[in-house]
């Protein structure tokens, strides 16, 4: 599944993240040889483990919710920590 997304987004050179959600954990992953993010969005409850695979920047089984702006990514704990941030300019 993932290099096929990888493969279909490359396609359009404006992309410079994918977001999606439910799955219960943080992760932001940047596949080799490619300009795309991809961000993984927990839920507040329910966390699940979550193990890094290839291009994995961060991840993390901690519930919260993310904040996205038009260039930063803030992944926020559920006591309102900051977890990890990324800023993206194209």
């Amino acid at each position: 599944m993932q290099n096929t997304l990888d493969k279909v987004l490359r396609k359009y050179p404006k992309v410079a993240m994918y977001l999606c959600g439910h799955i219960h954990n943080f992760q932001h992953i940047r596949v080799p040889d490619s300009s795309i993010d991809y961000v993984v969005n927990s839920s507040a409850s329910l966390s699940r483990k979550v193990k890094p695979i290839k291009g994995t920047l961060f991840c993390s089984p901690e519930p919260g919710f993310s904040v996205i702006a038009a260039d930063k990514l803030h992944m926020i704990d559920k006591k309102g920590n900051v977890l990890y941030s990324v800023k993206r300019t194209k």
